[in-house]
């Protein structure tokens, strides 16, 4: 299949959310695509209790704003609550803050510190992305709720928002929702050999269509599997893409804890996390925990056409997305994770989002490492 008619089939199966009908229609597309690459496939089904949105709304003198609750923060009943609005760490009763959304995993940021220490009543947060509409924080305690409510509303609203933080204006906060069952899938596919096992690694759910975000690493997971379907090879193959990685990894975390010894044993995970070709945004992290493996990755990146100068080849560190669960199991891993303009937000859409050409390049370098490292 041609890149731009993956990406296009992908943005059109719509938002992605773990659990939805989209989530379903790309399950059931990217293990025929498996099948197809020459690997046996299937879909490794998942039960959760998603958090099943009610209303979420702000109401300031008399205008009615729109949004999402945190999912994994506190609700309010169907009335909402009363109380004035002011910045984050004021006495106010509802902290408000701008914020894009990758600044909720820094440490001890202030959002972070307010949830934690419940300092008010109720948050209000704009996220801030290109486009302008609600970014949601990822849900990684979505199985243990915690602190005040939480109203994420569009980084459009932001200007308005703290204009009224900083004029104490009294406010209704609604933050609703409840719990529900909900059913999504891994998608597993193995190709024979021996012990250990090359392990390629992609989540494959989001908050919204997410296309830059996401299908530049299923791009590069299906290509690698075709690769090494056709490559002669020592080692046996596993690739997962899991669910669930807007919800705290549900679908890797699962995935783990049926096949510990993917994680913890395997020759190597080969991570394709977020925006991998996105477009108005090079920058692209190469980080593993095996000694002159970033570097490896970074010369077959350059080799395929990928710009070297905004490749950040790092040893060590901190691992995040899904190479983190592979991290704290104590196993070997290769991670690509790039830079996202629209992260989490609704306008990350096929064609505006995606740089087809690096795109390209990261799949095509993928795909060289793994076949080296599955010889």
């Amino acid at each position: 299949m041609k890149a731009a008619a993956f990406f296009a089939d992908y943005d059109g199966f719509g938002e992605k959310r773990t659990g939805s009908a989209g989530d379903a229609a790309a399950a059931a597309w990217l293990r025929d695509l498996a099948q197809q690459a020459g690997a046996a496939a299937q879909a490794v089904r998942i039960r959760f209790a998603p958090f099943m949105p009610g209303p979420a709304t702000l109401l300031v003198r008399g205008r009615l704003v729109k949004g999402l609750p945190l999912f994994d923060g506190g609700i309010t009943d169907g009335g909402g609550i009363v109380g004035t609005l002011g910045p984050i760490g004021s006495a106010a009763r509802f902290g408000c803050a701008r914020m894009h959304p990758r600044e909720a995993s820094l440490p001890n940021n202030p959002f972070a510190l307010a949830r934690r220490q419940s300092r008010h009543t109720g948050i209000v947060i704009a996220l801030t992305t290109r486009g302008g509409g609600i970014a949601p924080l990822n849900a990684h305690d979505l199985a243990r709720p915690f602190g005040p409510p939480v109203l994420q509303l569009p980084g459009s609203e932001a200007d308005w928002l703290m204009d009224l933080a900083g004029q104490g204006a009294p406010a209704n906060l609604t933050v609703s929702g409840r719990r529900g069952m909900g059913e999504s899938a891994n998608i597993r596919a193995e190709l024979p050999g021996g012990a250990p096992p090359l392990v390629l690694l992609t989540p494959r759910t989001s908050w919204w269509t997410s296309t830059a975000e996401r299908a530049g690493g299923i791009l590069a997971w299906v290509e690698a599997l075709r690769a090494l379907a056709a490559a002669p090879r020592s080692r046996a193959v596993v690739a997962l893409a899991t669910c669930g990685h807007e919800i705290g990894h549900l679908g890797a975390q699962s995935a783990f804890e049926r096949e510990p010894a993917l994680a913890s044993d395997s020759a190597l995970v080969i991570h394709l996390g977020a925006n991998l070709g996105c477009a108005d945004a090079q920058h692209l992290v190469v980080r593993s925990n095996v000694e002159g493996l970033a570097g490896r990755m970074k010369d077959a990146l350059v080799a395929a056409g990928h710009p070297a100068e905004p490749i950040e080849a790092v040893t060590g560190g901190k691992a995040n997305g899904e190479a983190h669960e592979i991290e704290q199991r104590g196993g070997r891993y290769l991670s690509l994770i790039g830079d996202n303009p629209w992260f989490h937000a609704p306008d990350d859409r096929w064609p505006t989002s995606v740089d087809l050409p690096r795109a390209e390049a990261i799949a095509h370098a993928v795909a060289r490492i793994a076949v080296e490292i599955a010889e």
